[in-house]
């Protein structure tokens, strides 16, 4: 019987809001930071996310991600909007526009997160790599993530 439900358990199709592992801290008062489908969407953000890049998500499994209200301090620059540790199994992203502190990013799907995944899969702290820079690149996984409440541009084009 028990091994009956552990099976049964095993085959149960993955949550909607499941992280894929990731311990989730959220260090944001922005009102879709709370919103009760905020896991939901944020869980297609990293599928999405996972399958554009070509990253394993259960690679994801133990890190966690960190979403806050500021600047991010990630080695030589102060104020970044994201900061993978790869090391550490931390990656943050910051909620304020990518070139200035206002406004706020409007969604989830406005923030660095594909950007410090494609670092958890890569590293790459330089930014060397070319498809940090390129569009046709980011262009296709940008418009998969459309949302009414986004801001409707992408972010930058390193992201």
């Amino acid at each position: 019987m028990l091994v009956a439900a552990a099976a049964a358990l095993a085959c149960a199709p993955a949550r909607d809001d499941d992280l894929y592992g990731m311990t989730l801290e959220v260090r944001s008062r922005q009102a879709w930071a709370s919103d009760p489908g905020f896991r939901t969407r944020l869980h297609i953000l990293l599928e999405q996310s996972c399958d554009h890049l070509g990253l394993d998500p259960s690679l994801l499994y133990g890190i966690t991600l960190r979403i806050e209200d500021d600047d991010i301090a990630c080695g030589a620059v102060a104020g970044a909007r994201g900061c993978t540790w790869r090391e550490d199994g931390v990656v943050a992203i910051s909620t304020l526009a990518w070139t200035s502190a206002e406004p706020l990013v409007s969604c989830v799907e406005d923030t660095p997160i594909p950007h410090e995944l494609l670092h958890v899969k890569i590293g790459d702290s330089g930014h060397a790599d070319p498809r940090w820079r390129d569009p046709a690149y980011w262009g296709p996984l940008w418009s998969r993530l459309e949302h009414g409440d986004c801001s409707g541009d992408p972010p930058n084009l390193i992201w």
